[in-house]
């Protein structure tokens, strides 16, 4: 017993001692932050504890030496004014501060008896410095791409975004600012639609070209129904349906024979003398009795199906060129199947069942075919817009 006490005791003894070399090895290499969160860790758990205390020194000099560290960067940064040291300016002085609150959770903590302090310093100001010159070089850079091109507008809207996202009540109009990058930098288009199906009526095809592009891979192309005056389009999209064509109702049949060998009963099984074979208590032994047993089942299939067609064509409308023509078609399809049988249930096979159990049912009318293939035709054209580079 005593030795495998000591067995323990060794083993938890290299444990703790485990986690205090690892946070000591990792201040030994200059990673200052990930010692600082495995003592923070640690302390978390049970602050109290022996093994946890033996961290508290450790935990004071990552302190000490990351904040040193990132107090070096940020005076390297600001030698230069680009966006990007401003901002990496900006969430050092952040870390900094959260670094202290990480701590503050966990005091008082005690090291051999002792009260262990740490020196916080105030960086409210500093933050807010630093938030201001990020923000301030944002939006100045987001000014500068707007008297761009339309990729610079997208440069601008995106820096627009971090802004608002950084820093909302930097200027009161931020999000008008944003919207009218993301206007500049979109590629507008007019969608049109024709309509040569007589059968079809120009009500029920409403809301076909109206093209909710929310959920497309490319956010910069934006779809109109209607012509806006103070708008230019830089392509179109012409909608035109040719032709809408039935498949009359029709019901085919086919006969399906089965057989099947299924138990009729039992029977005294005999052995070569006719005489009823016995077990070895005496009594009769049985034996199933099988019969080879027919039926037919009849499969009807009830089919009707509607296609419409029509052409998809996009152009430049700066140059006029067409750039692509497209045929697109919209179908609508009622299949169904019921069936019937004659004959010995038993021979029937599983698959033939829930046939079986359905009845023949009414044909849809024509109108609900015609507004199906028009869904179903706006539903391609939708998938077919997503996928265009414009």
């Amino acid at each position: 017993m005593k030795k495998l006490i000591i067995a323990i005791t060794a083993i938890s003894l290299f444990v703790a001692c485990g986690g205090t070399q690892k946070a000591t090895n990792l201040i030994s290499s200059g990673n200052y932050e990930n010692a600082f969160n495995v003592s923070v860790q640690k302390l978390t758990k049970d602050k109290n504890s022996k093994s946890s205390q033996k961290h508290v020194p450790i935990l004071k000099e990552a302190f000490s030496k990351a904040e040193a560290n990132d107090l070096q960067n940020i005076a390297n940064l600001k030698k230069t004014n680009t966006s990007e040291a401003l901002k990496k300016i900006y969430g050092t002085y952040l870390n900094l501060d959260l670094r202290q609150d990480e701590i503050r959770v966990l005091q008082p903590l005690y090291f051999e008896g002792n009260e262990v302090r740490f020196d916080f310093t105030d960086y409210s100001s500093d933050i807010t410095n630093a938030k201001n010159n990020y923000s301030s070089k944002l939006y100045t850079d987001a000014q500068q791409e707007m008297k761009g091109d339309k990729l610079a507008a997208r440069r601008a809207y995106k820096l627009f975004e971090e802004l608002i996202y950084v820093n909302p009540t930097y200027k009161n109009n931020l999000t008008q600012l944003s919207q009218n990058a993301k206007n500049k930098g979109s590629s507008f288009v007019l969608v049109t639609m024709k309509n040569n199906v007589r059968t079809i009526s120009n009500d029920s095809l409403q809301g076909v070209n109206q093209i909710n592009s929310g959920n497309f891979e490319d956010q910069w192309i934006t779809y109109h129904h209607r012509k806006e005056a103070k708008i230019r389009y830089d392509y179109q999209v012409d909608i035109v349906l040719n032709k809408l064509q039935f498949q009359p109702e029709k019901t085919e049949q086919q006969t399906v024979p089965q057989e099947a060998k299924v138990q009729d009963g039992w029977q005294y099984q005999l052995d070569a003398n006719g005489n009823v074979v016995k077990d070895d208590k005496g009594n009769d032994v049985k034996v199933a009795k099988y019969k080879v047993v027919r039926a037919e089942v009849a499969l009807y299939q009830q089919n009707k199906a509607s296609k419409l067609d029509g052409v998809v064509s996009i152009k430049n409308r700066k140059t006029g060129a067409i750039i692509s023509t497209n045929p697109v078609f919209g179908e609508a399809k009622f299949q169904h199947t019921y069936g019937q049988f004659r004959g010995d249930q038993r021979a029937i096979e599983q698959k033939y069942y829930e046939a079986l159990k359905s009845k023949a049912l009414l044909y849809p009318k024509d109108y609900e075919f015609v507004k199906y293939s028009i869904l179903n035709f706006k539903q391609k054209v939708t998938a077919f817009l997503s996928q265009q580079k414009l």
